[in-house]
Parts: C-alpha cells; sequence; structure tokens
C-alpha cells in the first residue's frame, strides 16, 4: 500500500507517549506508541500482544486505559 492512501485515525498523547492509529492500514489492527518521537512498540490491539518493539508496564497500563475508555 502508498503512504498517501494511510491517513491518521487518531493520535493520542497520554503522558510522554503518543499513540497513533491509521485508518487503511494493514491487518491486524494496531497501535503505534511512540516516546521522544521514536517508535517503542507497534501494538497488536486483537491479539494484545507486541508486533514489534516492547512494551514496558507504564506503555502496558495506559493501552488498557485507552481500551477502557473506547479510544483503541
Amino acid at each position: 500500500m502508498d503512504w498517501y492512501h494511510l491517513f491518521v485515525m487518531s493520535r493520542i498523547r497520554r503522558g510522554n507517549c503518543v499513540f497513533v492509529t491509521w485508518s487503511g492500514d494493514h491487518e491486524p489492527r494496531h497501535v503505534h506508541v511512540f516516546r521522544e518521537g521514536r517508535l517503542v512498540v507497534k501494538w497488536d490491539l486483537d491479539r494484545w500482544r507486541p508486533m514489534k518493539g516492547a512494551a514496558d508496564r507504564r506503555i502496558l497500563a495506559l493501552l488498557g486505559e485507552l481500551r477502557k475508555e473506547g479510544l483503541l
């Protein structure tokens, strides 16, 4: 898929992390988590596990909060 077919669907800042999803992105549903402009983890929302990188306890807690709030 070409980059111009992707549009930022959501961009949520929590603490020092930014959680980004794109419409039209590949399966499975996932979120990209950035800290200080660098990708920390690409998180699979369906299987609830990392696809790339690693999530520390703080990121896991934030992912859980966003999921509970219906934002992911």
